[in-house]
């Protein structure tokens, strides 16, 4: 008899633990969906942030490039330098870091067809159809997990004065 009671509670026990399991799974992989994509736009805010500062601070036309290689999965490589068929005062030249965030996408002006450039007055810039953006329209990166739920998460580039908005 006491047997039996024991088998009778391992089975509530495993019960419980597979209904727990069930909901709580789901529920943390959409945290850290969420977590990923916030941890992204804090980094890619920090990395733009970087680049002014490495613009800034570097020689006389030199600038610096925020190169997207992939907008999915989230991927980009930042340059001391611009690339010389946009800028023929500069050129590109060490690579700062590169960056891959393999669950999440970004979606905006930026692409691998578009760096996005800085001036070493702090200000940045991009082309459109061949002619440079306008400058006083703000940059946003909307960045969203890569299975399309609904998590997103935007950094802000006032392109004019270098500010960034952080997540």
């Amino acid at each position: 008899m006491r047997g039996a009671a024991y088998i009778e509670l391992l089975v509530v026990l495993a019960l419980i633990a597979v209904l727990t399991a069930l909901v709580v799974i789901p529920n943390y992989r959409q945290y850290m969906a969420s977590r990923q994509v916030r941890d992204a736009a804090t980094t890619l805010a920090e990395d733009i942030a970087l680049l002014e500062r490495s613009a800034q601070n570097g020689a006389r036309d030199e600038g610096a490039t925020l190169w997207l290689t992939s907008n999915s999965p989230l991927s980009y490589s930042c340059y001391r330098g611009r690339p010389q068929s946009l800028d023929p005062n500069s050129h590109l030249q060490g690579l700062i870091l590169r960056r891959t965030f393999a669950h999440v996408a970004v979606a905006g002006p930026i692409n691998a067809s578009t760096p996005l450039l800085f001036a070493g007055n702090g200000s940045a810039q991009y082309q459109v159809d061949g002619a440079m953006a306008d400058p006083h329209g703000p940059i946003d990166f909307s960045l969203g997990p890569r299975d399309g739920t609904e998590q997103s998460a935007h950094v802000i580039l006032n392109p004019f004065t270098g500010s960034v908005s952080r997540p």
